[in-house]
């Protein structure tokens, strides 16, 4: 075997390196690192019922805690091509199977848990509030594997353009994923009050009782036909 000295060797190296390079061949494409990872945009999300935190008649706004999340679930499906939402049903079933937090509602820890189950990369909870004629909406996106805060808005408004801050709610977690919400702002304002029926329709939807559901449903629609899809979305 013929031996190389130790100048020769390097420099037999340092040539066939430069030859590789001059022949287009491929290098092996870079993993991604921790930090890699760390900074990727997620693409699933899984939206949590909101908490009512109501000064003005809190038990009337009751139903809105799962109204809203639904009403989230149903604009960021349809109007974002980029963001896998989960579906409502499967969150749901987790919720009953797995222990909530000390007050009931849906806490950090327990959306990441949650999310992690759902196989959902993000997710959004929060609360939200009525006090005489206005409406404030507070929603965090939370990384699921880093527990990194995406996103933290308030939305403040009132009452009779609920439809309006909810779907600029929706805006805003979108940009915060990166992601174009595609619809637009409804012209007429809508009265909180739609989306209270809508809202004590999808619980008695979840209850089995799709009658009720229905004559909420319709009762809503009567008002403000803006909330067609989002009746769609939950009856199918």
């Amino acid at each position: 075997m013929k031996h190389f000295a130790p100048f020769a060797l390097l420099a037999w190296v340092i040539s066939l390196a430069t030859l590789l390079a001059c022949t287009g061949v491929q290098q092996p494409v870079k993993q991604d690192t921790a930090a890699d990872i760390k900074t990727q945009t997620p693409k699933t999300l899984a939206i949590f019922p909101f908490e009512n935190n109501s000064v003005t008649d809190p038990e009337q706004f009751m139903p809105l805690e799962k109204g809203l999340s639904a009403m989230l679930i149903t604009d960021l499906t349809n109007n974002v091509n980029t963001l896998k939402v989960i579906e409502r049903d499967k969150i749901q079933s987790l919720l009953k199977e797995i222990a909530l937090s000390q007050s009931g509602h849906v806490d950090q820890s327990t959306a990441i848990k949650a999310g992690k189950i759902l196989g959902a990369q993000a997710t959004t909870f929060g609360s939200f509030m009525v006090l005489g004629p206005q409406v404030r909406i507070d929603a965090r996106i939370i990384k699921v594997e880093t527990s990194e805060v995406l996103m933290a808005q308030s939305i403040l408004g009132r009452r009779d353009d609920f439809i309006n801050l909810e779907r600029a709610l929706a805006r805003k977690i979108a940009e915060s994923l990166n992601a174009d919400f595609q619809a637009q702002q409804t012209a007429a304002k809508s009265d909180i009050s739609a989306a209270l029926y809508f809202s004590k329709g999808v619980n008695a939807f979840d209850r089995g009782d799709k009658t009720e559901a229905e004559r909420w449903f319709k009762k809503c629609t009567d008002m403000d036909e803006s909330y067609q899809d989002q009746v769609k979305n939950i009856t199918g």
